[in-house]
């Protein structure tokens, strides 16, 4: 069967199940049937634009990214750019858009969205210039103007967003291609590919010369490098952007301060300034971070203020230039005005004790994404009334969410089984994500011992972070406990390593028979760190016999030991190396 003709036969099935109620198959015919859809453009690398498979968390037209997309590491200081780092192309000023061509022929194009789903446009590519009538193969790249505006990014992002073809194409959009996903070959080798098949790349110095730019990128071009020094959750090790730290760096003027009740109960405060156009966007909120940020700071109304686009993403304060004279001070009174509740100050932050002023709708879209429970994006919670983590694992019609509702309720029922410390950093508890959910577990093995943090030495857990911990404990602890969660930890004695000879920091390199996140887990729950880099305290390598690597000559280079996991692998597993 081709795959048009598997396609069709599920969208024929879907038709009859969630539109007319009229099912010829029955669920477990129709799910071997939609799995095998699944597979097939899995396999493919690709999926047709009217694919049964695009609705995804109930919002039609997200479709997955073959490739996850990431974002790059920002300096601002050439010097911090290693010499490996021999490739240099423009940074332009756009939107990324993702280009998926099988057979010849252009099948999708997808925007960046989150890095793992993206908007489909493929209805646009026919206005958009720089795309070859034929091509085999997956290719990202920026769209680009050099029509006269002032905020090219947001033009270009708000062009792909649009509808009316011939709007788009008033907007004069350029694709210039900047990476081949999904193949193994030397960076400058692909960019030749682009070029040869008839795309624009970065590598064009005088057509990139025309549109706006916003830094340089630096790659290493050889692509055995690249796949060993892979990626971090954020960013490619391989890969770095240089950027001019005077335009991230601004004056305006503080007018007001927005509270808002979080997630946890904590108050966060939002500085709102007068706009100013920061690293091409234009700037209008700035975070304030907390109560003693802002008292430390004696901030009030209509203070002469510096901000900074940190990171490029973020606004923040820096610092005062000149107080306002009218001495409008920013106090904890104004807070508590405008939340409409008394509020208790624990550590740095205020908090709000009354659950019903928290904002639970983004407890659930965190613990949704921690518990990655597939399939629930914000549309899909909407449509189905959540608003609490307690809520998703209440009876519900999941067909609501039309074929995708199989898969959601699936992902749900396998969210109960996760390990402690996954359900512990899922909760929201002020500062508990992964990394230090995996400290507390190896103390503290189960949810109705959490209190016992104030008397237990766990190393980065200070004593404000513990008063957060238990004021976040008053409020939250009830509704925790009826959750039908893997809640406990069955922890051996022997399994934890004694803080008071510190946690052995270990860094793994090689090839192994298994993923190297796989022992890094393994390794966690036997009480060692599992770190990226060989660091100066780094206890061990543990390597899977690749002499070559950047790790392996670091750790001889400061005499770090070496364990060797395929002749030491039983005490590398039990934890004794």
């Amino acid at each position: 069967m081709t795959y048009e003709e598997l396609k069709q036969i599920v969208q024929k099935h879907c038709h009859l199940y969630y539109d007319v109620n009229r099912p010829e198959l029955s669920d477990e015919e129709f799910d071997n049937l939609y799995n095998q859809l699944e597979k097939v453009e899995k396999a493919q690398g690709w999926c047709a634009s009217d694919s049964p498979t695009l609705r995804v968390g109930g919002e039609a037209g997200k479709v997955q990214h073959p490739h996850k997309l990431y974002s790059l590491n920002k300096v601002y200081d050439k010097a911090e750019i290693g010499s490996e780092f021999g490739v240099e192309v423009p940074k332009l000023d756009g939107t990324n858009l993702t280009l998926i061509f099988k057979e010849g022929k252009l099948q999708l194009a997808l925007t960046r969205g989150d890095g793992e789903y993206g908007e489909n446009v493929t209805h646009l590519t026919p206005c958009l210039e720089g795309i070859p009538d034929t091509f085999d193969g997956i290719v990202n790249g920026e769209c680009v103007t050099d029509n006269d505006v002032e905020n090219f990014r947001n033009y270009v992002s708000g062009a792909l967003g649009l509808l009316e073809v011939s709007e788009f194409r008033s907007r004069n959009i350029r694709f210039i291609a900047h990476e081949l996903l999904g193949v193994q070959m030397n960076y400058t080798a692909k960019m030749k590919i682009l070029a040869n098949a008839g795309f624009h790349t970065v590598f064009d110095e005088e057509l990139c010369s025309k549109y706006p730019q916003d830094g340089l990128v630096y790659r290493i071009d050889d692509w055995q490098t690249c796949e060993r020094l892979g990626h971090t959750s954020k960013y490619p090790r391989f890969a770095i952007a240089l950027k001019e730290r005077n335009s991230l760096v601004a004056t305006t003027t503080l007018k007001e301060v927005l509270w808002t009740v979080g997630r946890t109960g904590a108050v966060n405060p939002t500085g709102l300034v007068e706009p100013v156009v920061l690293d091409g966007a234009t700037v209008s909120r700035v975070t304030l971070h907390n109560m003693e940020f802002i008292l430390s700071h004696d901030l009030g109304l209509g203070d002469l203020i510096q901000i900074e686009r940190a990171g490029g993403v973020i606004p923040k304060f820096n610092e005062v230039i000149q107080h306002s004279s009218h001495n409008l001070k920013i106090e904890q009174r104004h807070a508590e005005a405008a939340v409409g509740h008394t509020l208790r100050r624990v550590g740095p932050r205020l908090y709000c004790v009354d659950e019903s002023q928290h904002d639970t709708v983004k407890l659930l879209e965190y613990f949704i994404k921690t518990l990655d429970i597939k399939g629930l994006g914000p549309a899909s919670v909407t449509k189905m009334q959540l608003k609490h983590p307690a809520d998703l694992y209440q009876p519900h019609d999941w067909s609501k969410l039309g074929a995708n509702g199989i898969k959601v309720r699936e992902e749900v029922e396998r969210s109960k089984t996760k390990p402690y410390e996954v359900v512990l950093a899922s909760l929201g508890a002020p500062g508990v994500g992964k990394s230090l959910a995996k400290k507390i577990v190896r103390h503290i093995p189960s949810f109705n011992r959490l209190r016992e943090i104030e008397t237990v030495h766990i190393t980065g857990i200070g004593p404000k972070r513990i008063e957060q911990i238990l004021a976040w404990l008053d409020t939250n602890e009830e509704w925790v406990e009826k959750l039908p969660l893997q809640l406990e930890q069955n922890l051996s004695i022997d399994s934890v390593v004694n803080d008071s000879h510190g946690i052995r920091k270990i860094c793994i390199t090689g090839k192994l028979d298994m993923s190297r996140s796989e022992l890094a887990s393994h390794l966690e729950r036997k009480g060692f760190s599992v770190t990226s880099t060989v660091t100066k305290d780094c206890y061990a390598l543990i390597s899977g016999g690749d002499t070559s690597s950047s790790k392996y000559n670091k750790a001889s280079a400061q005499n770090t030991t070496i364990i060797d996991y395929w002749e030491n692998q039983k005490e590398v597993m039990q934890g004794t190396f």
